[in-house]
């Protein structure tokens, strides 16, 4: 299964954090600075992401889309999927990761796939 991207998927951040829970998932809250992005890399966990504010962009290698994920979008990148984090202004969100504690290094590169 791939990259999955739902704009207008929610409204409020209380969906977002119900539906975390009752998927089972371990929430974690986001507040990502400005940044240059991060060349293409995978986790060893799964991400359900819920953006609240700003605009993440990625980049999916396997398609070769780029999504600009503004507030009310969902994106899941499944465990051990290639992606590419664009340049962004930064962002805030609620993220459901698969595995708690997350695995550390959270990237990694493509060559220890």
């Amino acid at each position: 299964m791939g990259i999955t991207v739902e704009h207008g998927y929610f409204t409020e951040g209380s969906e977002a954090r119900a539906e975390i829970e009752s998927a089972g998932l371990h929430l974690h809250e986001v507040d990502a600075p400005p940044s240059g992005g991060t060349p293409i890399h995978w986790h060893d966990v799964g991400i359900h992401f819920y953006v609240e504010g700003g605009m993440f962009r990625f980049q999916d290698p396997a398609t070769g889309a780029v999504h600009e994920c503004g507030p009310g979008t969902k994106f899941v990148i499944p465990e051990r999927t290639l992606h590419i984090e664009e340049e962004h202004s930064g962002y805030k969100g609620v993220v459901g990761m698969t595995k708690d504690p997350v695995p550390q290094p959270f990237v990694r590169p493509p060559a220890e796939l």
